[in-house]
């Protein structure tokens, strides 16, 4: 048995559920960079071999923008999913990311009252050799804006 189908109706159908797409994504949320409060955290980084003997130290940095209002933030632009607490004494946040050696997992405490950066952090390398380093991290945070 065939069925007649009506192309204008058809296309008409297409239409209204392509329309309804695009307004569905429009409310999709956006954030606003220039709004939002900027830290920039200075820190001593040393990271320690499965022995606890120490392998390297470094003098690094990171920029976070703060979306208070949504209690998010941001590595750059690039959004901490992993936030457990995020109000006016404290910020702690896990983090993960990857280098072309290692899989790294920190877990990190901004203390907003005195400015103090700490985190802790675990290191899977791909080659076995290295193993899995850990390393602890002390420095400041100040705000940029």
């Amino acid at each position: 048995m065939l069925y007649h189908v009506d192309m204008k109706k058809m296309f008409a159908t297409v239409l209204l559920l392509a329309c309804g797409v695009c307004v569905a994504n429009s409310d999709e949320f956006v954030p606003d960079f220039d709004a939002m409060k900027v830290l920039r955290c200075e820190f001593v980084e040393t990271i320690y071999n499965q022995d606890g003997s120490e392998v390297s130290q470094s003098d690094l940095f990171r920029i976070y923008s703060l979306e208070e209002e949504y209690k998010r933030i941001y590595l750059r632009r690039e959004p901490i999913s992993e936030v457990s607490y995020f109000e006016a004494d404290k910020i702690m946040f896990r983090h993960q990311s990857m280098t072309d050696d290692y899989i790294s997992i920190s877990n990190a405490i901004i203390n907003r009252q005195t400015g103090e950066y700490t985190s802790t952090s675990q290191m899977t390398y791909d080659n076995p050799v290295f193993g899995v380093r850990t390393a602890k991290a002390i420095g400041t945070c100040r705000a940029l804006n």
